[in-house]
């Protein structure tokens, strides 16, 4: 042991090296404790010894059973491990040897591999240089003990000979990521990495857990992840979530996943972090999370909650589909403690944090928000939650929506109520159901502000309700409304009450709210998502009771509200809410509505307009109506009385806070509804007439006309007696009589309206069946004539209009002649008529009902003259443009000619009529046959304006007299008609016409019926309709063929005048063809567009019909295309069947139709071609699939937008089901691969990506990059083919322009285009596609591919394809290694050629490829490539060529370091002389490769044959930058080697031999820029070389010697001026080492010449500047060149002295000094009898002239000599002679000029003393010096001192003193 202890000792030279892997093998043989002690001593002394290679092979022996170590030396062994780990080097990962790593680094026992992995993992989680766990989350004392070696500082130091730990971090992750190790084996540790702040780290880390395949449903995984969140800091713990939020078993961890909500944000909150009870689950308790974890920032805080929301948020929607019964129980653990949560903060008002300024910060609200956020997810996800725990969740958030004012929550808290609303649906419990009734009421009714009894009412009804305060800050309605609508039925009355409230409750209410409130009344919205669901509507009667009857608002214990003087119907109206009443209102009557007509109603889009229009327009509805409500009336009769009687007081209510619609709403569900209702339900109202008489004077003209009408339901009720009536008619009267007085304004109104009531009163007494009583005023002597009231307002006209229309309907009012019909009536009513007016036109219409026709067909009739001349002015109104009004003149003539068996005359009767004699007028047959004679010959004609309002009257006669017989024998005449009006241009007319065909269809016999299907299919098949011209026939819409001057063709007429101006009768035919083309398609869309499918489906079908109506359907007009749509669905049951049984037909149509000369038809095909195949078989449509191709691209190029747009489409489709087969086929199929072989062929030839077509190129380029990408194996046999093609056309995509740009920008400019271009063709699809493309290349692939892609890189043109091919290169060099070896070698000849193109980029882009495909080639291959590298830049003829050889070493050096360190005998050389190039880029390119592989410039030792042998090739050229260069280098190698023989001690003289014959080359060369840095070097070579030429006697060391003496001065005698200050420092350096020469005459005979510049030696200016030469030496600083050349004289004379003469006698060598300097003023000067020290005469350098140069240069120089003479004279005492000596330290003190102590800046001054104090220190040390001179410069201190300003001045100044009189 002893023995032991004392080896250290001996064992201390370098030299020595201990048997490390004996040692080792010791180690682990042995089990003694001490043995393995000193084995480790001895292993760590030896080990730093040895070279990496022999570090390297002890790694494998040092794993090799380190696990089974137990021994308490264990942490020293594995700290030796990590030793041995910086040198390992992975190989590169996939290759070979990476595969067998395991095995060669003796991993094969498991435990080995796992322990290793485990302690390098938590090596990543150590701090450094931290004793202890606490500040290393992760670890426990006893791991950082471990790693630490019990805690040594020096263990992690590398100041201390420790390790650095983040390169041994580094070092570790590299090996762990080989494949030394298992994915299972190392995700633990790269885990760890990847959450590093270390980047390097961290990017390695993640890429190990991308590649890992470890499986996160791993359940023993997920157990090491929840432990390891507990114990780790924040960002640790926020990849950990991120990974748990993709496990599914992780879900199942419900005490751990209570633990991370608990670590991350209460204990992050409270600070604390201990457990609570509450926490447990099954009695789990876990440990406490260590205190270190806690976040450090607000940041990370906020990064650790989201993470954790995040991972909760993936519980939610992942735990319940995990079939755990408990997960119940954990989502309400989390939604109760996220409510504590939320509560701590302060609910539903935050309280303020203890932040600076209170409330809630940034992040407390962002967390508040997200909990808000979670509540909902897991509230929904937790389905066990009972009715009342739903209820009181839903009654928690409600509060928290309306009270909480944090603005960011209350998105988070309104999706919350949104999302959970879904669990409150179908609720069975009714208590739980009334109560959610009554939160939704009460939040709907409360408004903002404090004080909200409604809510404290509410809460107190809840069973331990406290008392609280309500502040609601915002309206929750909306949210309310919501809830109704979704969680409750649509059946239930009060939440249709909640919509009415939202639509309408509120004044300036929110959009939103009123949309949620329209959906909620909408049964259509309701059932929308469902349509198998039966509409179930709310009970209208309900409705009615609790609108109208009840208190809705009164809950138990409440009372009624006032109602302030109104009905007890506005109880639940009060303030705002009365505006909901008309609503209420009217969707009661609407409901009642539906309700009588369920089964036949269909609700769609706008059933309320369709519902309005059949209540009021369909006779069979109006009759269903009356027959609900009439049957069974008792049981209807309170709901009924109800909504007629909350109707009744709504629009007589005088109210001044409601408006005048208001009451017209109320007014109109009351005429609706009493139209319809028994005659007893309205028995209540008759008392109340005289409150409707005031309705009838109303200002408004609406309320007018319904208070007429209500009142004549009402007051001509027959529960009013005759004496009743007759009060009614004379108030009215006498109202009405107002108009013989003059009545104006209001008065008027009130006229007006008496007009209407006496009308409607009076016809609705007959329609009750009673006669108007005798006593009754008479309205004839009431009412004035059309006539009179001619010149009154059109208001005035229209009451009369409206008032005589309803007394002619029942006979009442009747002329005594046809002349006063005619002028008092007939004429006025025309008058308006003309004017388009339909009340006029009605009015006529109604009075040739009351017209007695006695003789139909005699002359002398006057009732049939006047229906005569009442349908003459009808006809006449045919040139009215509005169709609306025609419309009206149909039902007109269909009322006079058919009066009550017209179905529109039977519309009027709103009273439960019984039959009267005034109401028996019938049809008149003979008029009804004139008519229709009539209508049917005007249906011929051509006149535009009579053909349009014939067929619109004929439709309106059918229409109203279908069913009369005198029209059912003419409706096949009828459907000729309507057969030519089809080809109407007019759209009105052809849906006239179409509907008059449906209505024939309907109404006709079978033959009729077959006869019309006929018809249908002529207008397919060419033998339609003709299409016949008169002159003013109108061919087209006016403005559609402008002709200019605003004038365009519309008629024949035109079409005649414009040929005849132009002299070319051609344009006939072409406008008629035009015109002809236009008719055939208004035809063929008028039968599907207007209701004719249904005709089809009766009869059988040409199958040629099927190709051109499957074509039809997809006509680019949209009304035809729905037109075609409902024919092909009525003609064809069986789609499918259809399509499969003539697909061959159909396609070959379209195939042929899609190149037709009309677009519409070219667009139809294409987009019918696409339907067509998409879905089907490829084998259905194989043979047509290039055709399908070839047609789709033509059509992509069509001069018509909208085709270009369908055939895009197409062809869309066509790649997206050739996409989805390569996609779905999960080997090569044959679908695919027949795909395939049609499609990319084509694509990829000339008609494809090479097209000249820029859309079809585009196109076709985009299919063959999803071919690329999607294909697979599939595209396996086009690979060869299609790479070149690729790469070929990514220079193609560049815009020309750019183009035309570049070749005019600058190189700045291009050289940033072409890196554009680079990332463009990175990033690019084509490049995508490529790489997808070589994914399944294999050894048959790459053998076809190896040709294509060579001739592809020789024949590239383009910047960009260029680059793509060295990608490709890299891509295969990488990706296929073993494939693309055997043409490795090829692909590298090749490069060498390539990356010398002249564009940079594409270079680099090369070099990077060669140096892929360099790790694939072969050795012989890669030396011939790096001898081809030295080849180029050695005979380069630019610096061009140059930059390219360096990209491809760098390239070398970073992308294949290890093939570079296998051929860095040859590159390092190069580098090394690259990195001295004379260029920058090239230089800094090599420096870069130097610094990665060398590491410093001394390793150049090694390499100096090959150094010496490129730069002799080097010289050897004729270029001058490389033999600059060479210089250089050769230069930099003798520093190196001169620098290395400093460290070692020793001086290599054999290498510097080696380099001499270079170094004597490079100094001979002639002067150039930089030449100086082989100066440099000169001074210490010949110092380190004195052993070769330090001799005496050997003349070759003599004559070595000699040679270094004359190149000194030879460079000093150079005449470059910037060089020669150089050369005289190297000078007068080369003086200082050869102490065996006295150099200093030779110094002054080289320099003198250049000292003297007081004289004309240096003169280089003319004469004119000579005056100034002085002036601007001083002002020069010192700083320009010829100060520095006599700087650099002064310095060699001054410095040029013999070493060995100033040590022997040192003020000899200081008086030759003087003596030199002063030679140049005087040719023969002396020192004898110059005492300069007492001012008698100056020195030449302190000569005007030298100024700057002495403050700048000279005092720091005359330091450094002194220095150098008391070094002398310390050591032989020399003594003073009596003058010369002392004139000698005389003439130094007077250069120094002490008589201009204040002369400089402080700096110059602090020199001056300091020079002054060695001069000092001479003459001290000089023994016997005179004692004047002592006391002078005495003297001379003192005056500086008191002069001085500076304090550290004169503290030197004060030392001087102090030397002197010491």
């Amino acid at each position: 042991m002893e023995a032991c202890q004392r080896i250290p000792t001996f064992i201390q030279a370098p030299g020595i090296i201990l048997p490390v892997e004996a040692l080792l093998a010791q180690y682990k043989s042995q089990s003694s404790p001490l043995i393995r002690h000193f084995d480790l001593m001895f292993i760590k002394h030896s080990v730093v010894r040895l070279d990496d290679y022999e570090r390297r092979q002890l790694i494998p022996k040092a794993i090799k059973g380190i696990a089974s170590d137990s021994s308490p030396s264990k942490p020293k062994f594995f700290n030796f491990f990590l030793r041995l780990l910086q040198d390992l080097k992975p190989p590169p990962r996939g290759s070979k040897e990476d595969e067998s790593l395991r095995e060669a680094m003796s991993l094969l026992d498991p435990k080995d591999a796992s322990f290793i992995a485990e302690w390098l993992g938590k090596l990543f989680l150590l701090k450094p240089n931290v004793p202890g766990a606490a500040t290393s989350p992760g670890l426990t004392e006893a791991d950082v003990a471990f790693l630490t070696l019990s805690n040594k500082r020096e263990t992690w130091s590398p100041a201390d000979k420790g390790l650095n730990l983040a390169e041994i971090r580094i070092k570790a992750l590299q090996f762990l990521s080989s494949g030394a190790f298992t994915d299972d084996e190392k995700f633990m540790p790269a885990l760890y990495a990847a959450s590093s702040t270390d980047f390097r780290l961290s990017e390695l880390g993640e890429d190990i857990l991308k590649r890992s395949t470890v499986s996160l449903e791993d359940k023993d995984l997920v157990k090491k992840l929840f432990a390891a969140h507990r114990l780790l800091s924040p960002p640790y713990r926020i990849r950990i979530l991120n990974l748990l939020s993709r496990s599914q078993i992780s879900t199942t961890f419900q005490h751990e996943i209570l633990e991370i909500f608990k670590q991350n944000v209460i204990n992050s909150l409270r600070g604390s972090g201990g457990g609570g009870d509450e926490m447990d689950i099954d009695g789990g308790a876990g440990a406490a999370a260590p205190s270190n974890t806690k976040a450090k920032s607000g940041l990370e805080l906020t990064k650790v909650h989201r993470a954790t929301f995040q991972y909760i948020n993936w519980v939610a929607r992942v735990g319940p589909t995990n079939g755990d019964k408990q997960f119940a129980k954990l989502g309400l653990l989390l939604v109760t403690l996220l409510r504590d949560f939320i509560e701590s903060q302060g609910w539903p008002i935050p309280t303020a944090s203890s932040r600076e300024g209170g409330g809630l910060s940034a992040d407390e609200v962002k967390l508040r928000s997200g909990a808000y956020e979670m509540i909902g997810i897991l509230a929904k996800s937790t389905e066990s939650l009972s009715p009342d725990e739903r209820l009181g969740l839903s009654r928690w958030l409600f509060r928290s929506l309306s009270e909480d004012p944090t603005s960011e929550a209350i998105f988070n808290i309104e999706g919350v109520l949104s999302s959970f609303s879904s669990m409150m649906k179908g609720l069975s419990d009714e208590q739980v159901k009334s109560r959610l009734r009554a939160l939704l009421l009460t939040y709907m009714m409360v408004g903002e502000g404090g004080d909200q009894p409604l809510l404290k009412q509410l809460h107190q009804q809840e069973a331990g309700a406290e008392e609280r305060e309500f502040v609601v800050v915002r309206s929750v309605r909306h949210a309310a409304t919501r809830w109704a609508n979704n969680c409750l039925p649509f059946s239930d009355v009060l939440a249709r009450w909640i919509d009415i409230l939202a639509l309408a409750g509120r004044r300036d209410e929110r959009n939103d709210v009123l949309e949620e409130g329209q959906k909620g009344l909408d049964p259509w919205t309701y059932y929308a998502h469902d349509e198998e669901a039966t509409v179930e509507l709310p009970s209208w009667q309900e409705m009615v009771e609790l609108f109208f009857k009840k208190n809705i608002l009164k809950f138990g214990s409440g009372s009624a509200m006032e109602l302030d003087g109104k009905s007890p119907v506005f109880t639940n109206f009060q303030g705002d809410v009365l505006r909901a009443f008309p609503k209420a209102l009217k969707y009661c009557a609407e409901v009642l509505f539906l309700t009588a007509l369920k089964g036949s109603f269909k609700f769609e889009p706008q059933w309320e307009n369709q519902l309005d229009t059949l209540v009021h327009s369909n006779m069979a509805t109006r009759r269903f109506l009356r027959e609900y409500l009439t049957s069974n009336a008792v049981d209807k009769y309170d709901a009924t009385y109800a909504l007629l009687s909350a109707a009744f007081e709504g629009m007589v209510l005088d109210d001044d806070t409601i408006d005048a619609e208001w009451r017209v709403n109320c007014a109109t569900v009351f005429v609706d509804v009493a139209s319809f209702v028994p005659k007893m339900i309205l028995q209540p109202f008759i008392r109340r007439w005289e409150e409707l008489v005031t309705l009838v004077c109303d200002n408004k003209k609406e309320m007018r006309h319904l208070g007429a009408v209500a009142l004549g339901i009402i007051g001509a009720h027959p529960g009013n007696s005759d004496e009743d009536f007759k009060k009614i008619m004379d108030s009215l009267a006498s109202i009405a009589n107002g108009f013989h007085y003059g009545a104006v304004g209001s008065k008027l109104n009130a006229v007006e309206g008496a007009f209407l009531g006496l009308g409607y009163l009076c016809s609705r007494r007959v329609h009750y069946g009673l006669a108007v009583p005798d006593s009754a005023v008479d309205v004839r002597g009431v009412l004035p004539t059309l006539k009179t009231a001619a010149n009154k307002g059109l208001s005035t006209q229209e009451a009369l209009f409206e008032t005589y229309s309803q007394l002619w309907t029942t006979t009442i009012y009747e002329m005594p002649g046809s002349g006063s019909y005619e002028t008092d009536f007939i004429n006025p009513l025309m008058a308006q008529a003309k004017k388009g007016n339909s009340k006029a036109i009605r009015a006529l219409g109604f009075l040739g009902m009351s017209l007695e026709v006695k003789d139909e067909s005699g002359d002398q009739d006057p009732g049939r003259y006047i229906l005569q001349l009442i349908l003459v002015n009808l006809f006449s109104l045919c040139e009215i443009k509005q169709a609306e009004v025609h419309f009206a003149v149909g039902e007109a003539i269909a009322a006079a000619i058919a009066c009550w068996d017209a179905e529109a005359v039977l519309l009027i009767l709103d009273v439960e009529s019984q039959p009267h004699p005034a109401r028996q007028s019938h049809k008149r047959p003979t008029a009804i046959k004139d008519v229709l004679d009539k209508l049917l010959t005007a249906c011929k004609t051509t006149k535009p304006s009579l053909l349009k309002a014939s067929g619109i009257w004929l439709f309106c006669i059918i229409q109203h007299c279908s069913h009369l017989e005198e029209v059912q024998s003419r409706l096949r005449e009828c459907q000729v008609a309507f057969m030519r009006l089809l080809v109407a241009k007019n759209e009105l007319v052809q849906e006239t016409a179409s509907r008059g065909l449906g209505l024939v269809y309907e109404k006709g016999d079978p033959e009729l019926k077959d006869q019309l299907v006929k018809d249908l299919v002529a207008t397919f098949t060419g033998t339609g309709p003709k299409l016949k011209v008169e002159a003013e026939t109108e061919l087209f819409d006016d403005g559609a063929l402008p002709t200019g001057e605003g004038k365009s063709i519309t008629s024949y007429k035109d079409i005649l005048n414009l040929a005849n101006e132009v002299g070319d009768q051609s344009l006939v035919y072409k406008f008629m063809s035009l015109a002809t083309h236009a008719a055939t398609w208004s035809t063929r869309s008028a039968f599907g567009r207007f209701g004719l499918s249904s005709i089809l489906s009766d009869g059988a079908v040409d199958p040629k019909l099927y190709p051109k109506l499957y074509r039809y359907r997809f006509d680019p007009i949209p009304n035809c295309q729905k037109a075609m749509n409902d024919i092909w669905k009525a003609l064809v049951k069986d789609s499918n069947a259809v399509l499969e049984e003539h697909f061959d037909a159909i396609i070959q149509d379209l195939l042929k139709s899609v190149l037709d000369k009309e677009w519409r038809v070219r667009e139809a095909s294409c987009a019918a071609i696409g339907d067509l195949i998409g879905g089907r078989p490829f084998q259905k449509y194989e043979k047509y699939y290039s055709d399908i191709w070839v047609a789709a691209l033509k059509v992509l190029d069509d001069v018509k937008g909208t085709v270009r747009k369908a055939a895009l489409h197409l062809c869309i489709g066509l790649t997206t089901t050739l996409e989805r087969q390569l996609t779905e086929s999960a080997s090569s199929t044959a679908s695919a691969t027949a795909m395939m072989n049609e499609a990319l062929p084509f694509l990829m030839s000339d008609k494809g990506i090479a097209s000249g077509v820029e859309d079809v190129k585009v196109f076709a380029t985009v299919t063959v990059i999803k071919l690329c990408k999607k294909g697979g194996k599939s595209m396996k046999p086009y690979i060869a083919e299609t790479v070149p093609r690729l790469l070929a056309i990514l220079s193609t995509w560049e815009p020309d322009a750019l183009n035309y740009h570049y070749q005019r920008m600058g190189e700045e400019v291009k050289e940033r285009i072409d890196k554009a271009r680079t990332a463009a063709v990175t990033a690019s699809p084509l490049m995508e596609a490529i790489e997808s493309l070589l994914r399944s290349a294999d050894q048959e692939v790459m053998a076809a591919l190896a040709p294509r892609l060579e001739e592809a890189i020789k024949a590239a043109l383009g910047i960009q394809t260029k680059i793509g091919c060295g990608r490709v290169l890299s891509t295969l060099a990488t990706g296929h290694t073993n494939d693309f070896r055997p043409f490795a070698g090829r692909f590298l000849h090749l490069m060498e050629k390539q990356l010398l193109d002249r564009n940079d980029e594409v270079s680099q882009g090369y070099a990077r490829a060669a140096a892929y495909v360099i790790r694939a080639a072969p050795d012989e291959d890669q030396l011939k490539f790096v001898a081809r590298l030295r080849k180029l830049y050695l005979t380069s003829e630019d610096e061009a060529r140059c930059r390219k050889v360096a990209d491809a070493v760098l390239a070398l050096s970073k992308v294949s370091s290890d093939y570079f360190t296998a051929l860095e005998s040859q590159l390092l050389p190069l580098a090394y002389l690259a990195k001295h190039s004379t260029d920058e880029y090239v230089r800094k390119a090599c420096e870069e490769v130097w610094g990665s592989h060398a590491g410093s410039e001394m390793s150049v030792t090694r390499y100096i044959a090959e150094v010496v042998e490129l730069v002799k090739e080097a010289m050897g050229t004729t270029q001058w930058a490389l033999r600059h260069s060479s210089a250089f280098t050769i230069s930099d190698a003798v520093a190196a080697v001169l620098a290395s023989n400093t460290l070692s001690g020793t001086t290599d003289l054999t290498s510097l031999e080696k380099l001499w014959p270079e170094y004597e080359k490079a100094l001979a060369m002639k002067t150039f820029e930089g030449k100086e840095k082989l100066l440099q070097t000169f001074p210490d070579f010949v110092a380190k070389t004195k052993a070769l030429w330090e001799s005496t006697s050997d003349k070759q060391k003599q004559g070595f010697a000699e040679l270094l003496k004359k190149i000194a001065i030879r460079e000093a005698k150079r005449n470059n001026a910037d060089y020669r200050p150089h050369a005289f420092r190297c000078l007068w350096k080369f003086a200082a080492v050869r102490d065996d020469l006295d150099m200093l005459g030779d110094i002054v005979d080289v320099v003198s010449e250049y000292l003297d510049i007081t004289g004309d030696k240096m003169d280089i200016d003319d004469d004119d500047n000579k005056a100034s030469k002085k002036e601007t030496f001083n002002q020069s600083r010192g700083l320009d060149t010829k100060t520095l050349v006599v700087w650099g004289a002064m310095e060699a004379v001054a410095k040029g002295y013999n070493r060995a003469g100033m040590k022997k006698n040192p003020l000899a060598e200081l008086a030759k000094v003087v003596e030199a300097f002063e030679r140049v003023r005087e040719s023969k000067g002396t020192l004898k009898g110059k005492e300069w020290w007492r001012g008698e005469d100056k020195p030449f350098i302190a000569l005007e002239p030298f100024d700057i140069i002495r403050r700048v240069y000279w005092y720091d120089c005359a330091e450094g000599i002194m220095k150098d003479a008391v070094a002398g004279l310390t050591s032989n005492g020399d003594e003073a002679g009596p003058a010369r000596d002392v004139s000698v330290l005389g003439w130094f003190l007077a250069t120094l000029d002490l008589d201009q102590p204040d002369m400089g800046i402080e700096e110059v001054r602090l020199a001056r003393v300091r020079a002054t104090m060695a001069v000092v220190k001479v003459a001290k040390a000089v023994k016997g010096i005179d004692e004047e001179l002592l006391n002078k410069v005495g003297e001379v201190v003192e005056k500086a001192l008191g002069e001085e300003r500076s304090l550290v001045v004169q503290g030197k100044w004060k030392d001087l003193l102090g030397t002197l009189k010491g």
